[in-house]
């Protein structure tokens, strides 16, 4: 085989092997879950962050575990809103890729989750899962009321906390 040759049966393996890999991270033919309206599996909680401790919790502080620089930190939180049904939930990707997962909240939860959102802004809130701060943002703006996006690093983690809440 001429030196030409080999280096394109080399470019051809290659581009079969990656492929083949882009294929095999795709091949879940079903569809993101999506659901009808319903009970979640877990309750969803938004609250205001009293504080945080830049520390993990102790056994007997009061506070809730969550995500910090190098490791957990420690969030106190005030009482907030607890969701326990949604119109739907599915995994949403934004324009540059990153994934979360969508709650649509049902009817009954929408004015109130808005007005919360109205009296928060300006505040670090906590999104908890399991009695754990899965997110912790800085909320700019009033939020419609209307969804509860909880972004994930990975698909895979966004499938996880799907299969927690509803499936």
């Amino acid at each position: 085989m001429t030196r030409g040759r080999k280096a394109v049966a080399a470019l051809l393996a290659s581009v079969v092997v990656v492929g083949a890999g882009a294929c095999t991270a795709e091949q879940d033919p079903r569809p993101a879950p999506t659901t009808a309206p319903g009970q979640l599996r877990t309750a969803v909680s938004v609250h205001v962050v009293a504080r945080k401790v830049e520390a993990p919790c102790g056994l007997t502080d009061g506070g809730v575990p969550g995500p910090g620089a190098g490791g957990d930190w420690c969030y106190f939180l005030d009482p907030g809103l607890e969701f326990t049904r949604a119109e739907r939930v599915e995994l949403v990707w934004d324009q540059s890729g990153g994934v979360a997962v969508m709650l649509t909240l049902v009817a009954a939860d929408r004015g109130t989750y808005a007005a919360w959102t109205a009296q928060s802004v300006g505040h670090q809130i906590a999104v908890v899962v399991q009695g754990r701060v899965l997110e912790a943002p800085d909320l700019l703006t009033p939020l419609s009321g209307e969804d509860l996006q909880i972004p994930r690093e990975t698909d895979a983690e966004a499938r996880a906390l799907l299969r927690r809440l509803w499936e």
